[in-house]
């Protein structure tokens, strides 16, 4: 697995990794989830087959039919438009076989009739020329963008994690090499003064400090050699490896300062933090919630209208040929008014979806002033950070010659060892100091995912 820089890392870790994988998936899910509401503006083929046996006496002008054989064969599309207009075509095929008595004689008659039926139904209130169409799409549109926009905020802070996981590394290993060094220096001073109180001219005490120096040295490289074994752990849970995968050997310039800005993702000439982005999301969606609530207890007023053929014949192919005859046609025309007289429930639902929408302001415009004081906060800190990088780097730099030069003096037996040990100790933590401020600048680059630009 060939990873060494942190954009090779970061690829490895969205091909790899189960969670951002799992990410993923609910994006692709997120994209076509709410295509399904748009089923109930769908054409729909409707069929009917029915046959009946019916041997009741019923009884006309001067005739007694006592038994009746009906066979009606419907097919039929409907369709709901975004208008809320609904419209139906219907043909039916009725076969109806009479018994009975008629004026005093038995009769036998079929009869064989074809209908062809257009209706028409549209709203005039309630969902007027397709509002709660209208606003389920702009719900839906708005509750598409925040789930979508909330599993990117999801991926983007499992990079974050992923990121600083990269630079603990980082860190380690560079303090993993400082400490080796350290290590090494003080066991060349061990050596040095050993052999001068071999030879009489050293100071027991010296050897005591400087032993002392190489026993704490050896200390902090087995800490930081267990830390740095915790962290490659890590870093082979995020990449998803096996255990009998090596962990790839990471590579990175801890000293290479991003520019914030540059880091940015989208597009527009605000920066706002993603979790304020969808408070704003969240709190159009619930508004667009208190309108379709307001529109579901309106009166509902349907203008209704049909327009049926009618055909007679012998057979059911005769009657099925005159189907779309207009000659005896049927139309008709009404309108259907309905209310709900129940206020307090009427009252509940707006009163709670204007609570809903009031609650989701409310934390919108917290989450925006939080995401602005965020925003401004980091790009402080990175500044700062900078000044301080600067200011480490003038005392790392000294006191790594201070403690070459105390070395140097002790060689000529110019100084004493703990005067040597303390200018070793104070370049070693100097040099950390340096590397930990480099790695929390790079760290506070990566957050920059936690922000975007959007067009205001």
């Amino acid at each position: 697995f060939p990873v060494t820089i942190l954009d090779d890392y970061l690829s490895g870790v969205v091909k790899k990794n189960k969670n951002l994988q799992a990410a993923d998936e609910s994006l692709r899910a997120a994209s076509t989830r709410y295509e399904q509401a748009n089923l109930e503006l769908s054409p729909f083929l409707t069929g009917r087959a029915f046959y009946q046996d019916d041997k009741s006496n019923q009884y006309g002008l001067g005739s007694l039919t006592t038994h009746q054989e009906i066979r009606q064969y419907t097919l039929g599309v409907a369709k709901k438009f975004s208008t809320g207009t609904a419209a139906q075509v219907a043909g039916t095929l009725t076969a109806v076989n009479a018994e009975g008595v008629m004026n005093q004689q038995n009769f036998q008659a079929e009869n064989h009739t074809g209908t062809m039926t257009f209706s028409l139904t549209q709203s005039l209130w309630k969902d007027f020329w397709g509002q709660a169409t209208q606003l389920r799409w702009q719900r839906e549109s708005l509750q598409k963008k925040l789930e979508v926009n909330s599993t990117e905020l999801q991926k983007r802070s499992f990079l974050v994690e992923a990121e600083t996981a990269y630079w603990d590394l980082i860190y380690l290993q560079n303090e993993q090499k400082v400490r080796e060094t350290s290590l090494e220096r003080a066991k060349r001073i061990e050596t040095w003064v050993k052999s001068r109180v071999n030879n009489g001219i050293g100071d027991k005490a010296d050897l005591l400090n400087a032993q002392g120096l190489v026993a704490a040295r050896e200390l902090q490289l087995i800490s930081t050699r267990d830390e740095y074994k915790a962290a490659q752990e890590k870093i082979r849970i995020i990449l998803g490896l096996a255990q009998d995968e090596s962990v790839p050997q990471l590579e990175g310039n801890i000293q290479n300062v991003r520019s914030t800005e540059t880091l940015l993702e989208g597009s527009g000439n605000k920066v706002v933090r993603i979790d304020s982005y969808l408070a704003s999301l969240e709190f159009d969606t619930k508004s667009v919630v208190s309108e379709e609530a307001a529109e579901k207890i309106k009166p509902d007023v349907n203008f209704e209208t049909f327009y049926k053929t009618n055909s007679y014949d012998t057979t059911d192919m005769k009657a099925l040929s005159k189907i779309t005859d207009t000659n005896k046609p049927v139309f008709g025309v009404g309108v259907n008014f309905s209310w709900a007289l129940d206020w307090d429930s009427k009252n509940a639902v707006t009163s709670t979806a204007r609570a809903d929408a009031l609650s989701a302001k409310l934390k919108k415009e917290q989450k925006i002033v939080e995401g602005e004081s965020a925003w401004k906060e980091l790009n402080r800190r990175h500044g700062e950070l900078q000044a301080r990088i600067k200011a480490a780097q003038q005392l790392a730099t000294i006191q790594v010659a201070k403690a070459t030069a105390e070395r140097e003096k002790l060689s000529r037996g110019r100084t004493v060892t703990s005067n040597v040990i303390t200018a070793e100790q104070d370049a070693a933590e100097a040099e950390l100091t340096l590397a930990k401020l480099n790695v929390e600048q790079r760290k506070i680059e990566g957050s920059t995912r936690l922000f975007l630009k959007i067009q205001e």
